[in-house]
């Protein structure tokens, strides 16, 4: 059956998987980490990959590689297959499979965290991977069969991947209860009070400032973070308020901060998806059970739906 592919040299899972390694770093020697021997031990099977399909698999670029279109369909097929035969080795021994994540670190800390022993009573046998990445580099690695899933913004996916509505991501003003008490204005509540933020000039800086500056509010920026869990530690351990996604409400207990819903911030509202690659939804049959699992426990609201193709 498999005569012709098998009959000559050249093809082996050693070589695909030399291949993978330098297409995911972009180059040879940084695939290698200046090991010498690695370096040529890479090149060497690269070139007998390229005589063995008769075609081009990399172009030298600067100093790193690009993939041609047939070196980026053998690496798509390359991770697919190895992919799947991993999970058949790890189930024939009744080992842990691993399923990899991607999300912002919001996502991870308030939505994923407090749902974990419920992950791992749906699935006994995987080993959860959970990675901190930015909204594109985690589209980015899942279209590219580097991660298994990637919880983002709907907006964010694109064809081929696939989406599945988990609800909507909206924001609320958190503030410490010292500062909160006597309140009752809560529209001008935010009027000039000491805030946390995310720092740079990024999407949610911008939106914000321009949303403000529409509704007429003067923002008092005092902390600047990194991100949005840091920010919510300075709610917590110093007198200055945050706008925050509502899902940090489990940091929260009522003694330590109050959750005041503005008006002006329900233009950040955002549908977050459980975005999936359908190529390696086929090959790996336990990424189907997985997306059943987070779909049922890792929810913003009562809003879901099937996979749905871009």
């Amino acid at each position: 059956m498999f005569s012709d592919l098998l009959g000559q040299g050249g093809l082996s899972l050693d070589r695909l998987q030399s291949f993978c390694k330098v297409a995911q770093a972009g180059g040879v020697t940084r695939a290698a980490q200046g090991d010498p021997a690695r370096q040529s031990l890479f090149s060497r099977q690269i070139k007998e990959l390229e005589e063995f399909f008769g075609t081009e698999l990399i172009r030298r670029k600067g100093r790193g590689i690009v993939l041609t279109d047939a070196g980026a369909r053998l690496n798509t097929l390359a991770r697919e297959c190895c992919a799947a035969l991993s999970d058949f080795k790890s189930e024939c021994r009744n080992q842990t499979v691993e399923i990899v994540i991607g999300a912002g670190e919001s996502i991870i800390q308030w939505l994923i965290m407090p749902h974990l022993d419920q992950l791992r009573h749906h699935l006994p046998n995987a080993r959860l991977k959970l990675l901190n990445l930015p909204t594109t580099e985690a589209v980015k690695r899942l279209a590219d069969g580097l991660i298994d899933f990637a919880l983002v913004r709907k907006e964010a996916i694109v064809r081929p991947l696939q989406a599945q509505s988990l609800g909507v991501m909206d924001y609320s003003l958190f503030v410490p209860s010292n500062l909160a008490a006597g309140r009752k204005d809560w529209a001008k509540l935010i009027d000039g009070l000491p805030l946390a933020t995310l720092e740079g000039e990024g999407a949610f800086r911008s939106s914000l400032a321009l949303a403000a500056k529409k509704a007429s509010v003067k923002l008092n920026i005092q902390i600047e973070c990194s991100s949005f869990p840091l920010a919510a530690k300075a709610v917590a351990m110093s007198n200055v308020a945050a706008i925050l996604p509502t899902i940090a409400t489990v940091d929260f207990p009522p003694a330590v901060a109050t959750q005041v819903p503005i008006p002006f911030l329900k233009t950040f509202v955002r549908e977050m998806c459980l975005a999936t690659n359908p190529r390696m939804l086929r090959v790996r049959p336990v990424l189907d059970q997985a997306a059943t699992a987070f779909a049922q426990t890792c929810r913003f609201s009562h809003k879901t739906g099937k996979a749905q193709p871009l």
